[in-house]
């Protein structure tokens, strides 16, 4: 059998570059072995529906991240949102879109674009690229974003251990950078602890 792939060798690192909304980032790094630890990542939280598989290969004497390319893509989210197009089934919709925020927070990822977001012919989310991801910072990027959030993935991110995604994300992700998603994690369990206090649980779990 043959199948479509991508393969993915970018690794920059410098002092200073592109950040999002056409701004500057400083200390960037942009490393196709950021996919491969997304995916083990969204593994460990039972997300790995939602991003292909990612693992390394070597193409024309350059290695790189190669990943099981999304069949049956009809738009990115990009598309879909300047369209205008609205999904036939809102509910299983958002409980998607909630769980693409959680992943999009843990990871702070600096290129968290709509075009990243591909959305298949039977409206199933698939996200994709994460080289410009797993920052240094321990606080979250976007914490309105976090409105409501899956009773297992909530379960398994409270179980998530420094070692678990240490020896998982090996060599692609630093004792630093797994540092920072352990804190970033604390701190979004903590915000959906205070959501649940103040909205109820039928509010904010689903």
């Amino acid at each position: 059998m043959t199948y479509d792939a991508s393969f993915q060798p970018i690794d920059e690192r410098k002092m200073q570059g592109p950040g999002p909304r056409g701004g500057m980032e400083l200390n960037f790094r942009d490393y196709w072995g950021y996919n491969i630890a997304g995916y083990r990542v969204a593994k460990l939280l039972g997300l790995d529906d939602m991003v292909p598989v990612y693992t390394e290969r070597s193409w024309n004497g350059t290695k790189g991240a190669i990943s099981w390319r999304v069949a049956d893509v009809q738009f990115d989210e990009a598309d879909r949102y300047n369209q205008k197009i609205q999904p036939p089934d809102p509910d299983t919709w958002a409980k998607q879109m909630y769980k693409l925020r959680v992943m999009t927070q843990l990871f702070y990822d600096m290129d968290a674009n709509l075009t990243n977001v591909l959305i298949t012919k039977d409206w199933k989310i698939w996200r994709i690229d994460f080289s410009r991801a797993f920052r240094l910072q321990h606080d979250l990027k976007d914490p309105k974003d976090l409105v409501q959030c899956d009773r297992q993935v909530l379960t398994k991110l409270r179980q998530l251990s420094y070692d678990q995604v240490f020896d998982a994300t090996k060599p692609y992700l630093t004792k630093d950078e797994v540092k920072a998603l352990i804190a970033r994690r604390d701190k979004m369990v903590a915000y959906f602890d205070r959501l649940i206090a103040q909205n109820g649980e039928s509010q904010v779990l689903y």
